[in-house]
């Protein structure tokens, strides 16, 4: 089958009617609109499997949990059409835990789409149980969305050499083409009391120069270099995102064995002030 032929994966994105899924299904009917992609709503519900009492009420209309579920549904749906009127945009009401349904469905999506966190957990929490667990766990890209409108600013991926990095930095490229925004590869280089200096010459960092070879030959991409040598790379990366809509980054680095989720990203999500897109 040619790339041609190839059938398109949507995006999908997970609904509860929380105020972070609100601005998640914002953000991903414009992006699915901006990228001419198939837009799939999905709220899940777990009633099923602690009752069989899902119908109304006695003598109250409208009652009931099942068609509080389809009530939620049909709000997530709505929201998207009145953000995006011209997408193609499906809704669907799944049983099950939303970690596990969304994880299963991004084996078939191109991206998944999650606020920072949903109806459950505590309210201080910068970001929820399912949405780390889904970055842990995604097959396709993950975005968690804190602003549904990001304002002006870079793609930045943050880059180490591995896979997961390498993927990060093509994956960066393609949303910052479509967003018609610069591209800023950043490096945090090993840490000595010794180094002369922080701020080193990207042109002679190799994990820099990696990257920059993923891209296309062709291309009319703003590409920015930043490499520097901290001793917490974290704190670079989050204070670097400051400046930037979007923070990109593979899901684990080359010193994070077994793991699904690398201590970087695991700080990034709780940390970073921007969307995140988690790269596996």
């Amino acid at each position: 089958m040619s790339p041609a032929e190839a059938p398109v994966k949507p995006v999908v994105v997970g609904y509860d009617g929380s105020d972070g899924s609100r601005r998640a299904v914002l953000w991903a009917a414009h992006h699915a609109a901006t990228a001419g992609l198939p837009l799939v709503v999905v709220h899940c519900w777990v009633w099923p499997f602690f009752t069989q009492d899902l119908g109304p009420v006695d003598d109250i209309e409208d009652s009931g949990l099942q068609r509080a579920a389809e009530r939620i549904s049909a709000e997530g749906l709505e929201l998207a059409r009145q953000a995006e009127p011209d997408i193609d945009v499906s809704v669907r009401l799944i049983t099950g835990f939303p970690s596990e349904v969304l994880t299963r469905l991004s084996a078939d999506a191109s991206l998944l789409v999650t606020g920072t966190r949903g109806l459950g957990g505590f309210s201080g929490l910068l970001i929820g149980s399912v949405s780390l667990h889904l970055a842990a766990s995604s097959s396709c890209p993950i975005a968690v969305i804190r602003d549904d409108q990001p304002g002006e600013g870079d793609v930045l991926v943050a880059v180490d050499g591995s896979p997961e990095s390498d993927r990060a930095v093509i994956e960066a490229a393609v949303l910052a083409t479509t967003l018609h925004a610069p591209l800023r590869v950043l490096h945090v280089r090993p840490y000595t009391r010794h180094a002369g200096t922080r701020a080193g010459d990207p042109e002679h960092d190799p994990i820099i120069q990696q990257a920059l070879n993923l891209l296309p030959a062709e291309t009319n991409l703003t590409v920015i270099e930043d490499s520097f040598a901290e001793p917490s790379v974290p704190a670079v990366i989050i204070h670097q995102g400051h400046r930037a809509a979007y923070v990109v980054l593979g899901a684990k680095g080359t010193n994070t064995l077994g793991a699904r989720l690398g201590s970087t990203v695991h700080a990034v999500l709780h940390h970073a002030h921007c969307n995140v897109i988690v790269v596996r």
